[in-house]
């Protein structure tokens, strides 16, 4: 009987090398394994890791807050912003009031320089028959108050008329006092129809004042002697 080593070896070799095979097949099946493994294991750990999560809400956090600050201050600065057209009411209003002020000063101008034309034109005597009489004011400027009433005019002397009312305008302009400054004592018939006579006193003075009124027809009452007396 012959022995085939030829054979024997062969068969040895591929034994040999299939066994190599396998190892590197486990070895690199276990390094794939492994490699799962840490992946998961990451992932894992990595999505449930508290720290992570609690540092990802607090830059998530102090982004919204950053972001909701910065469109606060873009609305404040918005609202504080005055529009055109709130610029150009101000603006008005503005130019309004300054017209009025205006417009009250030359009227105020214009009622200081009438009173001094009229103090101009006030003639004062001092001489009188009357012993009561201190002295007698007359003045050219005084004219008809004005009146509402038509013609033919009946004078009357009922409180609260307006012919009884259109009488103490004309007391009031020839002795520049305003219906709160003085205490009425008499109204009444002046001599005739169109004649009336008025007798006041100045509260914050005392001065006792008889004021002579004169019916002008369709323009109303006005004054035409003013005198201080000393008793009423």
């Amino acid at each position: 009987m012959s022995l085939d080593f030829n054979k024997g070896g062969s068969r040895y070799g591929r034994t040999t090398k299939r066994k190599k095979t396998n190892m590197i097949l486990n070895i690199l099946i276990g390094v794939v394994f492994i490699f799962i493994i840490v992946l998961a294991s990451s992932l894992f750990f990595g999505k449930n890791d508290p720290a992570t999560d609690n540092e990802n809400q607090l830059a998530t956090g102090e982004q919204e807050l950053s972001e909701t600050e910065e469109n606060e201050a873009e609305q404040e600065s918005e609202e504080a912003a005055p529009t055109d057209e709130e610029e150009a009411e101000a603006e008005s209003e503005e130019a309004e009031e300054s017209a009025e002020k205006e417009k009250e000063k030359e009227e105020k101008e214009k009622e200081e320089e009438s009173e001094e034309a009229d103090d101009s034109e006030t003639e004062v005597s001092e001489n009188s028959d009357d012993p009561n009489v201190i002295k007698t004011m007359t003045n050219p400027g005084w004219g008809p108050v004005g009146t509402s009433q038509s013609e033919p005019h009946t004078s009357v002397y009922e409180e609260g008329h307006v012919d009884w009312n259109e009488k103490l305008k004309a007391v009031e302009a020839a002795t520049r006092l305003n219906s709160g400054d003085y205490t009425l004592y008499f109204l009444g018939n002046g001599g005739s129809e169109h004649l009336s006579v008025a007798s006041i006193k100045n509260k914050s003075t005392g001065e006792n004042f008889k004021v002579y009124l004169e019916w002008v027809t369709n323009k109303g009452w006005k004054p035409t002697k003013v005198e201080q007396v000393k008793a009423l």
